[in-house]
């Protein structure tokens, strides 16, 4: 415990725990930290990395989660709110490459690196790309919940319904049904209209249209 309170203070860490007797608190957070894990683990397996090379990998997965989309894209500014907006706003986490063709002198830039180095780029890119793949998949499971059930009281669970102009994320290729006969249909962003299975859309994180409006809401035109 000694050796955890130093880190956390030479790291100018302070260690906050949530309300008592309130466990839905760190719901949010706590849920996204148990997708990271499991899906860490899976893609990982029994191999045994290097701290570099774990190091390397948390990293790239921080920049995965911190630049997944919270809402939609705006028609004013065309982008879309992440989470690294909260602390860095409109930060490019991709590696900068600079070109230098315009000076007079243009030499190709040639890389100086090792074969063992590119080899193991290349396998901790095949993990990322295992990680990113199953952490998806959870995180969208994650969202589908909260379509279908929205808890009122301790006792008491409903269905949420779908809402009418709700931007949801649409998933590719198809899940199978859930038995149901209820669509919906989305409109993309070129004018297209798909009739999809409400299994195959997500509601966001945050969403543009107040959840209170659905229960002054029974019939949907583009519901059936």
């Amino acid at each position: 415990m000694d050796e955890k309170a130093y880190f956390l203070a030479e790291k100018g860490m302070i260690w906050k725990n949530t309300v008592s007797r309130a466990p839905r608190d760190g719901g949010v957070y706590e849920r996204l930290i148990g997708l990271t894990k499991e899906a860490l683990r899976k893609a990982v397996g029994r191999r045994l990395l290097t701290e570099r090379e774990m190091t390397t990998l948390i990293t790239e997965i921080e920049g995965i989660l911190n630049t997944r989309p919270l809402t939609y894209v705006g028609f004013d500014d065309y982008r879309i709110i992440r989470p690294i907006d909260f602390i860095s706003p409109m930060a490019s986490l991709d590696i900068p490459i600079k070109y230098e063709n315009q000076e007079e002198e243009y030499t190709p830039y040639v890389l100086k690196t090792r074969d063992n180095l590119i080899k193991h780029w290349t396998s901790n890119l095949k993990t990322l790309d295992v990680f990113w793949k199953l952490w998806r998949e959870d995180y969208l499971a994650t969202l589908r919940e909260r379509q279908q059930k929205e808890i009122h009281s301790p006792r008491l669970i409903k269905k949420r319904l779908p809402q009418v102009n709700e931007i949801v994320l649409l998933v590719e290729p198809n899940d199978p049904r859930d038995g149901r006969t209820r669509s919906v249909t989305i409109q993309l962003p070129n004018g297209k209209q798909l009739d999809r299975s409400l299994n195959m859309v997500c509601p966001l994180e945050i969403n543009s249209v107040n959840n209170n409006d659905l229960s002054n809401t029974k019939t949907f035109k583009k519901t059936t």
